[in-house]
């Protein structure tokens, strides 16, 4: 019961400080294939960690800088992680309303991208927050429980293997 209270306290937060607001028109042709600087949020389920990883693969290539954002004790199982720029955050940098700490944000807000890509198949205040602090004019995630707020692009996968639902999410990619 708390933990929901939580998490809506964390949206209603990420909402007021820090959605990104653009009245701007976002032409989609093309947006993945012409962009040069990724930022990607790796998801926090083991499960999922292993199945993202070919993403990571595809854009690095096609010559992409990827700059990927990761818990700290799993930066080692990123393969040849010396191609990639890394932001790792810690378990405590995340508040009990699930949003980031304030260290953390001043690391993240000066940096722009030109698509910030959200890899969490299932609802996480923390990392739909992180993706609204950095900027970026495209968001990309799966739908999740109130990801139309956060990100401009959206898949819908209802596949139970995680696998399946990153390459089904990387084939989307393909297509921008």
């Amino acid at each position: 019961m708390f933990e929901n209270l939580k998490r809506k306290i964390g949206h209603f937060v990420t909402r007021k400080k820090y959605l990104q607001k653009t009245s701007e028109q976002i032409s989609y042709n093309k947006v993945v294939s012409n962009a040069r600087e990724f930022f990607i949020i790796m998801p926090t389920s083991d499960a999922d960690f292993n199945g993202c990883l070919e993403i990571i693969k595809y854009f690095l290539i096609h010559k992409k800088t990827i700059t990927i954002f990761i818990p700290e004790h799993k930066n080692g199982y990123i393969p040849e992680k010396e191609k990639f720029k890394f932001i790792s955050y810690l378990h405590y940098q995340e508040t009990r309303f699930h949003l980031p700490e304030k260290k953390l944000i001043q690391r993240l807000q000066p940096k722009a991208f030109d698509v910030v890509i959200d890899l969490n198949r299932f609802e996480n205040v923390f990392c739909s927050a992180v993706t609204n602090i950095v900027k970026s004019k495209v968001r990309i995630s799966f739908s999740k429980n109130a990801s139309e707020l956060y990100y401009n692009l959206q898949i819908v996968d209802n596949n139970t293997n995680p696998e399946a639902s990153y390459r089904n999410f990387l084939n989307y990619l393909r297509m921008f």
